[in-house]
């Protein structure tokens, strides 16, 4: 369980008292987390039903760097994208501390996020639209956040990682690594705005067969509206074996274009981008696998996922071809 963070039945109840949510009925450490530590919380004020909520603990961003997410997700809200806005106490404060570690607490959304095996057509194209709709959201959003995993990492990052593999993957990564500065030397017109960052399909959560919340916006920043499709697309548009499914692909690109079109730069460099997205993530694996990290984690409770799933994306994005709507 990734808990990194363990709290007590009283600490959680002295943290919520200023949100007037009435008793502590319960919490349970949330599983399968990464980079910070989460809890559900339920409540209930007396004569009324309970209530659910999502206490989160962070574990790598600062208190100073937590004011730009709550600001998104409030603009986000604002602007009819559902996603979970932080609570604020009776004072109106949002953001706090708690066992020495910056905490928000948000309501908690029904449903759950999807088995690779149940995302299909119309999944894709929910998909699709909504991260169209965050992108055009976004773009009113004036506050600007660097990615803490952009460009800069990666090629600090990338020369350590590839003395841990072995030689034919370590060629491919600099060489992911290489497509991308030499594109960014083109200075390509290239829209940009807020990008989500990691809407993979744990991220999203579906309730009979509808969204209900995209979550986890802690990799938001500005980038390339593209690299965060072609990050999207890694995810919830491929067969096992890390390929594009033509289908699933299809149908979620047409639902993107139908909200914001794409423009010929982005069509131009589309290939790039899905090969730059692959690379990204397979390094951010590769790091926490070989424990490359600046942060370390107690043995045992953080979760490792397997680096080779984006290796073979990669090694899929680099050798085919793809064309956007």
């Amino acid at each position: 369980m990734a808990v990194y963070t363990h709290l007590s039945s009283d600490q959680i109840s002295a943290y919520i008292t200023p949100f007037n949510l009435g008793e502590l009925v319960d919490f349970k450490g949330i599983s399968g987390g990464i980079e910070n530590t989460n809890y559900f919380v339920t409540t209930q004020i007396k004569g009324q039903p309970q209530q659910d909520f999502v206490l989160t603990l962070f574990e790598d961003l600062s208190y100073d760097e937590l004011p730009y997410f709550v600001g998104l997700t409030d603009h986000l809200v604002v602007n009819n994208i559902t996603v979970p806005a932080p609570l604020r106490d009776a004072d109106g404060t949002a953001l706090s501390m708690l066992s020495d570690k910056p905490a928000l607490l948000f309501p908690r959304f029904a449903g759950d996020h999807l088995a690779r095996s149940e995302i299909g057509v119309k999944e894709c194209g929910i998909m699709g639209r909504e991260l169209a709709r965050l992108h055009v959201a976004g773009q009113e959003f004036k506050t600007e956040r660097h990615s803490h995993r952009g460009q800069t990492w990666w090629n600090e990052l990338g020369p350590r990682a590839a003395q841990c593999i072995d030689g034919a993957d370590a060629t491919m990564l600099m060489m992911a690594i290489g497509q991308y500065d030499a594109m960014q030397t083109q200075q390509p017109n290239l829209p940009m705005g807020v990008v989500h960052g990691d809407l993979f399909h744990d991220n999203a959560l579906f309730n009979h067969g509808q969204l209900s919340a995209t979550i986890d916006l802690y990799n938001a920043s500005n980038d390339y509206l593209l690299f965060d499709v072609a990050i999207t697309v890694n995810d919830w548009c491929i067969a096992p074996d890390g390929s594009i499914d033509p289908s699933l692909y299809d149908a979620f690109l047409q639902a993107y274009a139908q909200v914001r079109v794409f423009n010929s730069a982005e069509k131009q460099y589309w290939n790039a981008m899905l090969v730059a997205a692959a690379m990204r993530f397979w390094l951010s694996r590769l790091e926490t696998f070989h424990g490359l990290d600046s942060h370390q984690r107690e043995e045992g409770v953080t979760v490792l996922k397997d680096p080779d799933v984006f290796k073979d994306i990669l090694a899929h994005r680099m050798q085919q071809f793809h064309q956007l709507p």
